[in-house]
């Protein structure tokens, strides 16, 4: 494989070679000037909200991860479950009863930009801002923090949560603001860049579309990051990245299933695969309200009429499990099998029975996600087979993002199938909380609301016996199913490729964490 490997590099130096990098994403300086002690990471898209209340996810955790406070950290335990643990931001921290836990911060935590000292009044702040953000089904128990004093203080559940810790407080969505800083800005939130930072690295430079470089944070006084800087570097095409990766240009991607087929094969000199079963879910989402799709026969039709099996061959490589609803294998409530098959002659049937022919859709993608513009290409001949057309269009990962969210503009109205893909935390309720009621034109872009499925919701977020919790949770999966607005496809797999040299950290959804890297 060394052959390989400098033969690639040798034709990325070569200037046919830097355009055709140029064409499908990397900014040529920037790939041909890797220096030695620099950790270089791909993100799959640029960073666009560093809000915690209001990201996107992917690439802007990672940043939260590296720059900002939080009271806990998840910590991975021996038997292979999740946990949590008190952060370097903390003297104290505590669960005192089921709905009230305390903290006392450290004395002396600075925000940069003269933020002042981080204090009990930035936590209230922060996650009191939450129960109105995006992110507020993290929070989905949450009443309210109480200050004891300035580095002391009580948050407050209104009913008890045993998934508070994974999803909220230890979580990107746990994160801390600066109070004083973001209290002057316009409808208190921001976007680029981070108005303060206090952590293990300080974010010195981001340019749109290209890169994000941190350089470690001489004040920090916490455990030190091995690495002096990190750069995160922004290739959208899987393949571009593969190419930098194999050239010696970046320390560590993701990459899809196909490359990690090859991979297991023959692997590229120097590099380590590492393949974490995903908590990370895949699915074909329908908006419920277009009019070509408001008929729930047209809906389930179309779940009919699609070969999962073949979408996994050939977009997942075979190396990907097959998904019956959105919780992860391994988490609480995860289904094993699901009401629909593939069955062609039921889908033309219901489509029929509701009088629909010549029937026209598009289907949309992010550009960049190789497995799931192949996905579209299976879907559009299934689809065909029963007599439906189906254009397939790619959506570059920011606007891709805005799609169902009426904030965004109107693109919601018109949006009829997608293929999504959400990243999660080890609690049920995460991959549960997004499809209430109210986030319809928020995250939950298929549209629909059930009463049943908000009184489960609550029941799950109470309920402590896990058997019981389960069932709660296969319930509500049953309800999103038969609205026919969802089509499951399978739980990602993270599969990154890394150098040797370096032994990588991941969160519980396959992010990397720069500030836990070390040297193997």
């Amino acid at each position: 494989m060394n052959q390989l490997h400098m033969s690639r590099r040798q034709v990325l130096r070569s200037a046919a070679a830097v355009a055709a990098v140029a064409a499908v994403g990397i900014d040529p300086k920037m790939v041909l000037a890797a220096q030695d002690g620099i950790l270089k990471i791909r993100m799959a898209g640029d960073l666009q909200v560093l809000d915690p209340g209001f990201m996107i996810g992917g690439p802007e955790v990672a940043v939260l991860y590296m720059c900002m406070p939080r009271l806990a950290v998840r910590e991975k335990q021996p038997d292979g479950t999740w946990g949590w643990k008190p952060s370097a931001y903390v003297e104290q921290l505590a669960q005192d009863d089921p709905t009230h836990i305390s903290f006392t911060l450290k004395k002396g935590m600075m925000w940069s930009n003269e933020g002042g000292e981080i204090t009990a009044d930035d936590v209230k702040f922060s996650f009191d801002r939450m129960l109105k953000a995006d992110y507020s089904p993290r929070w989905p128990t949450l009443d309210h923090v109480e200050v004891k004093d300035k580095y002391s203080g009580t948050i407050i559940l209104k009913a008890p949560f045993v998934g508070i810790w994974l999803m909220g407080i230890a979580s990107e969505a746990g994160t801390i603001v600066p109070k004083s800083l973001i209290e002057k800005m316009k409808d208190q939130k921001y976007t680029m860049p981070l108005p303060a930072q206090c952590g293990p690295y300080t974010m010195v430079d981001w340019q749109a579309k290209q890169k994000a470089v941190f350089k470690a944070n001489p004040n920090w006084g916490g455990p030190k990051p091995y690495f002096q800087e990190v750069h995160l570097i922004d290739v959208e095409n899987s393949k571009a990245a593969e190419l930098a990766f194999e050239a010696g240009e970046v320390n560590l991607t993701d990459v899809p299933p196909d490359t990690a087929a090859r991979y297991m094969k023959t692997m590229p000199s120097n590099a380590k695969l590492i393949n974490q079963p995903g908590l990370a879910y895949t699915w074909m989402g329908m908006n419920t309200q277009h009019p070509k799709l408001a008929d729930i026969r047209v809906r389930k039709a179309i779940q009919r009429a699609i070969d999962a099996d073949a979408i996994l061959a050939a977009g997942y490589a075979g190396v990907c499990p097959r998904a019956y609803g959105i919780v992860p294998v391994g988490v609480l409530g995860h289904r094993d099998k699901s009401n629909y098959s593939f069955d062609p002659e039921a889908a033309k049937s219901l489509l029929k029975e509701a009088g629909v022919s010549n029937l026209n859709l598009e289907i949309k993608a992010q550009a960049g996600e190789d497995a799931h513009i192949a996905t579209c290409q299976i879907i559009q001949s299934n689809l065909a087979d029963v007599g439906i057309t189906v254009k397939i269009t790619p959506v570059d990962s920011g606007p891709f993002w805005n799609l169902g969210q009426e904030s965004k503009g109107d693109a919601w109205k018109t949006l009829e199938l997608w293929i999504m893909g959400f990243s999660t935390t080890p609690d049920p309720a995460d991959q549960l909380e997004w499809f209430q009621k109210s986030g319809v034109g928020v995250w939950n872009w298929e549209r629909w609301s059930d009463p049943q499925f908000e009184i489960l919701l609550k029941k799950g977020r109470e309920e402590v016996d896990p058997a019981k919790r389960a069932a709660i949770y296969v319930q509500m999966q049953d309800i999103m199913e038969n609205t026919g607005a969802y089509f499951w496809i399978t739980f990602d797999p993270r599969f990154h490729v890394f150098r040797d040299s370096i032994a990588p950290v991941f969160d519980p959804s396959g992010i990397p964490q720069p500030e836990l890297f070390t040297k193997a």
